[in-house]
């Protein structure tokens, strides 16, 4: 009798395979577009949106050290401009007995009046710290206006109000049991909600 040699399995060929194929990326490509008035994003409050231009105006490319160290500079000063905004508030706040009083002295605090070494930058890590934070209006329309926009549909504003409440008004009344003559959910074609 012959002895025949077992063919070798399907399985550990793909794994051989497999093993030597990795992705690893050596850069990163940033593209860096004009800030519009968004349309497309509904703010949690307020109006004018932010949002970017169709098309970008520049991109740069940046090994992965370079790239993470940017980032961690780019945090730590969007950090420090945070920290120095909470600290001038809470001057104001001082300075007015918690918003009670009226003080000329608060009302002409600046963020130039808060100094670096009033910061406590360093008692906070930044990887913990940074997030996207939302935007009060006022500073969305400042951004808007110091990147070039000139007009700021003030339209968007009721826009956006009445989407929000639009989605905070969900589905259909129906309790228990569908009643399909009344229903809106059965009216519009979908399954009652």
């Amino acid at each position: 009798t012959h002895a025949v040699p077992a063919a070798p399995s399907i399985l550990r060929r793909s794994r051989a395979r497999r093993a030597g194929k990795r992705v690893r990326f050596a850069q990163v490509t940033v593209y860096y577009f004009a800030r519009r008035q968004g349309f497309t994003c509904v703010p949690s409050a307020g109006g004018s949106s932010l949002g970017m231009a169709p098309r970008h105006h520049r991109a740069r490319r940046y090994s992965l050290s370079q790239f993470a160290h940017l980032r961690q500079v780019s945090h730590r000063q969007h950090l420090r401009q945070h920290l120095r905004r909470e600290k001038l508030r809470a001057r104001r706040r001082e300075l007015t007995q918690n918003g009670t009083v009226p003080s000329a002295e608060a009302a002409g605090l600046t963020l130039a009046d808060v100094s670096d070494d009033d910061l406590d930058v360093g008692q906070v890590e930044v990887g913990d710290y940074f997030y996207l934070q939302p935007l009060p209006t006022k500073r969305r329309r400042a951004l808007l206006r110091a990147s070039g926009v000139r007009r700021i549909d003030a339209e968007e504003r009721q826009e956006l109000r009445a989407l929000r409440l639009s989605r905070e008004q969900c589905g259909c009344l129906c309790r228990l049991t569908c009643e399909p003559r009344t229903c809106a959910c059965s009216q519009a074609g979908i399954q009652c909600q």
